[in-house]
């Protein structure tokens, strides 16, 4: 079965977006100040200082905008769920079923230092994992040029879902890179198909300049500059406009109400869903019962209304089925769109059948006391307040007593992901596909207790055996509408079983100051994300600035 792309050189076409030309190239206004046509991001995730170094396979510190100078072939646009979109490929085809997949490279893209993109380098690019495991995880087993234009891509298995995963590969210039140690190389001057590259450099701010000759079209943006603000000045120089977006925790509501006409909240929604975990591999949470009762003890719609404080909306309340309602709402069955409803009675009821008891705080069967921790990292404030109150939930509704505990974000996520825990709070993000959304509590990732989970999947290590052969089903076919009908069966086990508790829809929540730019996404209706965090996103936001008039 054939899947066909559509080719073009506008970023309307290229992005997979119904946009007209102009949108790309930016508009004839121009800034007043002596920084016209330079943009001011925080940079996602940074340290209090920058790294010189923009090697893209560094375990250590890196310089920012990685993402934005490196690209892959295929990009998703989660905007519209997880749709796999072209980037540096114009289309593929499917053969040997779904086995392997032949990428038509797009025509016309140069490097930053000039230099045409070739066959060679998308080869090598692609060859690199499977030669240097370290440097990333290629889940395909081979890769060979046809001609001069197109690259030929086999799996072992139908991989008809897991070429999503090829937007993980950067594309490099092989002459550059042949005989360097990619992990321990120290890039200063880094070299891609992206839309900017390094103009100067501190400890403090990156200033990147625009192409002229970028693939994707003209920016109106000439400079980009990232500056590292910690979480301690961050809302202050938002605030006085000294930032134009970024990708952040803040007090978004006082940030819009500060300025209501230049400054606005943008929620990217990415498929995230803030969830408690339970560890469904040891007492009592291997226990459905005590699952389920659990689920229906907490008041989800009031967490999700006091996760929303500092925010200019209410993030809405999750399906029980785990997939963000902003993401997938063409995916859910429709009668599981409404989240699940606070049952005390039901919670009980749960308990009884399960042969449980509560007597002095305890959760208690056969005369054993199963105490319960309930693990939230100490330096993230939000997932810390949500787990206070799910565990006074429990308390006022069962009269079970759990423990919160936790120490630095590191340490946690390194405990969770070993099955250190009994319950945990975190983000569920999958917004890539249906498929990678379901297929993270796949059974046949369960590592044993103690043993760090692969790539983050099924921490909660739970086993339905149904479950993963409709996932092994969904991952042989490209069928739109077998896909939907297998992923409805799947919803069902997962309401049924309640391997976690889903709490609200979230995603990466942005600020952006229209005072300078304007062009941003429609936050209730985005086309596109914008989310510094990942890079087609991040450049198809830039691609639509325009500089505000006045």
């Amino acid at each position: 079965m054939r899947k066909r792309l559509r080719p073009g050189a506008s970023c309307a076409v290229v992005l997979g977006l119904t946009l007209s030309l102009g949108a790309c190239s930016g508009g004839a206004a121009k800034q007043s100040s002596a920084n016209a046509g330079t943009i001011t991001v925080e940079a996602p995730n940074s340290a209090p200082t920058f790294t010189d170094n923009f090697n893209p396979f560094s375990a250590s510190e890196t310089g920012p905008g990685l993402n934005i100078i490196y690209e892959p072939l295929v990009a998703t646009n989660r905007a519209k769920g997880g749709t796999l979109i072209p980037w540096l490929a114009t289309s593929w085809a499917w053969s040997d079923g779904g086995r392997t997949a032949t990428f038509t490279l797009r025509p016309g893209v140069t490097f930053s230092d000039g230099h045409p993109m070739t066959v060679q380098d998308v080869l090598f690019s692609l060859q690199l994992p499977l030669k240097n495991p370290k440097v990333a995880g290629a889940d395909y087993t081979s890769v060979t040029a046809v001609g001069s234009d197109k690259v030929a891509v086999t799996w072992k298995d139908p991989a008809y879902q897991a070429l999503v995963n090829i937007k993980n590969i950067n594309i490099l210039e092989k002459t550059l890179w042949t005989g360097r140690n990619p992990l321990t190389y120290l890039d200063k001057k880094p070299v891609g198909t992206g839309p900017f590259s390094i103009k100067t450099f501190s400890p403090q701010a990156v200033t990147m300049a625009a192409r002229g000759d970028y693939w994707g079209g003209k920016l109106a943006v000439n400079r980009l500059r990232f500056v590292a603000a910690t979480s301690a000045n961050i809302q202050t120089q938002l605030q006085n406009n000294s930032i134009d977006f970024c990708t952040c925790d803040i007090d978004a509501k006082s940030y819009v109400s500060s300025d209501p006409k230049n400054h606005h909240f943008i929620m990217a929604w990415d498929g995230s869903v803030v969830s408690v975990m339970l560890n469904n591999a040891k007492a009592p949470f291997d226990d459905v019962n005590v699952r389920r009762a659990f689920a229906n003890a907490v008041d989800i719609t009031a967490i999700a209304k006091l996760s929303s404080s500092k925010l200019p909306l209410t993030q809405a309340p999750a399906s029980p089925t785990g997939l963000s309602t902003k993401t997938y709402k063409d995916w859910i069955d429709p009668k599981y769109l409404a989240p699940r409803a606070q049952d005390v009675a039901a919670a009980k009821a749960d308990l009884r059948a399960g042969g449980w008891s509560v007597q002095g705080g305890s959760l208690v069967k056969g005369g054993k006391k199963y105490p319960i921790t309930y693990v939230a990292p100490s330096d993230t404030p939000f997932l810390k307040t949500i787990g206070q109150l799910v565990v006074q939930q429990i308390k006022q509704s069962l009269g079970i007593q759990v423990t919160l505990s936790g120490g630095s974000g590191a340490n946690t996520g390194s405990d969770i992901n070993k099955g250190k825990f009994d319950m945990a709070a975190t983000w569920l993000s999958r917004g890539d596909s249906m498929y990678y959304a379901l297929q993270q509590f796949d059974g046949r990732l369960i590592q044993p207790l103690g043993t760090e989970s692969v790539g983050g999947n099924n921490t909660v290590r739970w086993k339905n055996d149904a479950f993963d052969k409709i996932l092994a089903q969904m991952a042989a076919t490209d069928d739109q509408s077998r896909l939907k009908a297998l992923s409805k069966q799947a919803q069902t086990i997962f309401v049924d079983q309640v391997p976690t508790i889903p709490l609200f829809s979230s995603g990466a929540a942005g600020v952006a100051n229209t005072l300078r730019w304007t062009g941003w996404p429609d936050p209730e209706n985005p086309a596109y994300l914008a989310n510094t965090g990942s890079g087609s996103e991040f450049i198809t936001t830039l691609l639509h600035l325009k500089a505000a008039k006045g």
